[in-house]
């Protein structure tokens, strides 16, 4: 199962956020306002939660408008 978020780019944390995601080989999405990426329950998913879970919003499945 994949876990959707998203970091504003105009976020304090958006490129350190940025960093980790390519360093990671995550799947994201670029968009004007935000990086939209997918990260795998797991291990990495644990990591990511414990950095920046306050800075990266979840996107819920009922959330398509994002």
């Amino acid at each position: 199962m994949h876990n959707q978020f998203y970091v504003l780019t105009r976020d304090l944390h958006f490129i350190t956020v940025g960093k980790w995601i390519a360093h990671n080989n995550i799947p994201h999405e670029v968009h004007l306002n935000r990086t939209r990426f997918w990260i795998p329950t797991g291990p990495l998913l644990t990591e990511f939660l414990l950095r920046w879970a306050d800075v990266c919003p979840r996107v819920e499945a009922t959330e398509d408008s994002l």
